[in-house]
């Protein structure tokens, strides 16, 4: 089986309370094609995951927000959960580590409702987005573009979208394309 991804270093952004079925596929995704997850957070030691109704499991945090470079990752990774938003949103360290990727062209997969941290990072003016409606007017507010009746939608290196349902198979099979390298897609047509 080809892993493309052999040796490249994912990110994933959370904070306590974060999507944990959405992380999961992610990783299930990411680590099918070789890649190295790594955990980002506001929290040191162990981050707490939701599992719908309850709290999840706990992970281990590889390194800590307020340090993290976004030039040391290939990609990133930000899950959806209001709880995690509502904390990463208080710190101006989310904000410079996702303009980072956003500056460098880099993919960044950003899930469900965590659209809206892409808003308060100021990285949707002029970008066509999509996720919960509850998030289409931050991302107006700040000159993003929605994308009406769609649930998973791809602007340059950036997807967003629902990974609920029977989105989920649509939105990580996007992910998992545009995380491909360009150099790869490029020897495989030829």
């Amino acid at each position: 089986m080809m892993k493309p991804l052999t040796g490249t270093k994912v990110a994933v952004l959370v904070a306590n309370g974060f999507e944990e079925a959405g992380f999961l596929q992610a990783q299930k995704k990411l680590l099918e094609m070789g890649a190295t997850i790594r955990i980002i957070s506001t929290s040191n030691g162990l981050v707490n995951g939701w599992d719908g109704q309850a709290w999840g499991h706990n992970y281990a945090v590889d390194a800590p927000l307020n340090i993290a470079l976004g030039a040391d990752y290939e990609a990133l990774v930000v899950p959806g959960g209001q709880r995690s938003i509502d904390k990463l949103k208080l710190t101006a360290h989310t904000r410079r580590f996702i303009g980072s990727f956003m500056a460098a062209g880099k993919p960044v997969a950003i899930m469900d409702d965590a659209v809206m941290l892409m808003a308060l990072a100021e990285q949707v003016m002029d970008v066509k987005v999509c996720g919960p409606e509850h998030c289409r007017d931050i991302c107006e507010q700040e000159d993003g573009k929605w994308m009406e009746d769609v649930t998973v939608y791809q602007h340059g290196r950036l997807l967003t979208g629902m990974t609920d349902g029977d989105n989920a198979e649509s939105y990580f099979n996007a992910m998992q394309e545009m995380f491909i390298p360009e150099e790869t897609m490029m020897n495989k047509a030829a």
